[in-house]
């Protein structure tokens, strides 16, 4: 059919890996339009990769990014997916103290391993 395949491993139950994400936006920049995104599933990382479009090509707020991992598209937030909503959450709380472009806080600031951290003890937002 003339379409091209790309694989990128991302995480659906587990901090975000840094790496794959600025890897995605890459893509994003790079891909021919239209394209379509997959997971097993369609509600998690293919979720997580549409908020992430959203942010960064779209330029869109943190409240409208974080709607494709909702219900509606079948994202359980109560489960260890939960923790991909609970990302978008921790990156949200840092712009309102000061604006930060997502990649510029993807890459400077996120740490995958305080997120895991937070996300298993009661999901508390810093503030």
């Amino acid at each position: 059919l003339g379409l091209d395949l790309i694989d990128l491993t991302l995480e659906a139950r587990g901090a975000p890996n840094r790496d794959n994400l600025l890897q995605l936006i890459t893509l994003f920049r790079e891909l021919e339009r239209p394209f379509l995104f997959h997971c097993k599933s369609g509600a998690d990382r293919a979720g997580m990769a549409s908020a992430v479009y959203k942010l960064v090509i779209e330029n869109a707020p943190v409240a409208e990014a974080k709607q494709m991992l909702s219900l509606k598209y079948i994202h359980l937030k109560w489960t260890k997916t939960g923790i991909l909503g609970y990302f978008l959450d921790i990156y949200g709380a840092r712009t309102a103290k000061s604006e930060i472009a997502f990649e510029d806080w993807l890459r400077d600031e996120y740490d995958p391993q305080a997120l895991s951290d937070g996300f298993k003890n009661g999901r508390k937002i810093p503030s």
